[in-house]
């Protein structure tokens, strides 16, 4: 087995109850389901990735903070391990991508341009973006020099994981345009809250990387 990369969103928000775009820091904080769903992945990877984890990483974002710290703490108590072995660091870079004027907006119409851009994004659209917010080559800007730093700090080819606790859209983008995974699969299969992809390097380059678990869903044929 190689190394691998867990991407993680976050637990339920209360934005997230009321169907608010949220995408600026720092955001709303976690509801009680969320908290909960955090505890409750935390035990899921103790049996998923186990011995193997070696370094939990979150977005500047408090529900992804709240997430990561929550989860990480089940995960020590899961493994026997001593409170804080697992280390837990913040790292700009891999917040959601930012909608712009859709800010805040819950309205039918702006899910609707919502769900459009989302598609343009995964299959890799340059002019897909929301009025002031980003494209996709923006977020992949940001957030694949924080990668590859991750990267530079741990031998994942010594079959060690690293867990980065991230947000919806922006994992669907980046670990689309990281391994080739069929777009349509991409926006078609739903990242649940709490709900992870694990992609593996194997030592290749940023978009021949493998996907290895997308929230538990059939995997369909790389287009590479």
């Amino acid at each position: 087995m190689a190394g691998r990369i867990i991407l993680l969103r976050h637990g339920q928000t209360h934005n997230n109850v009321k169907h608010l775009l949220d995408t600026r820091p720092p955001g709303a904080e976690l509801t009680e389901l969320g908290r909960q769903q955090a505890l409750d992945v935390g035990h899921e990877l103790a049996n998923y990735s186990g011995e193997r984890l070696s370094h939990v990483y979150s977005s500047i974002v408090l529900r992804a903070q709240q997430t990561a710290v929550l989860a990480t703490s089940t995960f020590e108590k899961a493994r026997d391990l001593p409170v804080g072995s697992v280390p837990l660091d913040v790292v700009s870079g891999i917040h959601e991508i930012n909608v712009g004027d859709f800010e805040m907006r819950g309205d039918e119409q702006a899910h609707m341009h919502y769900s459009t851009a989302l598609n343009g994004w995964l299959h890799g659209d340059p002019a897909a973006a929301l009025p002031g917010g980003e494209t996709y080559q923006d977020v992949l800007n940001r957030y694949q020099p924080t990668l590859d730093e991750i990267m530079d700090s741990h031998d994942l080819d010594e079959d060690r994981d690293v867990a980065i606790v991230s947000h919806g859209a922006v994992i669907r983008i980046v670990a689309t345009h990281a391994s080739g995974v069929d777009p349509s699969f991409a926006f078609n299969t739903y990242l649940g809250n709490c709900r992870y992809v694990v992609l593996e390097p194997n030592g290749k380059s940023f978009g021949q990387w493998d996907v290895v678990h997308w929230t538990g869903s059939p995997l369909p044929e790389l287009k590479r």
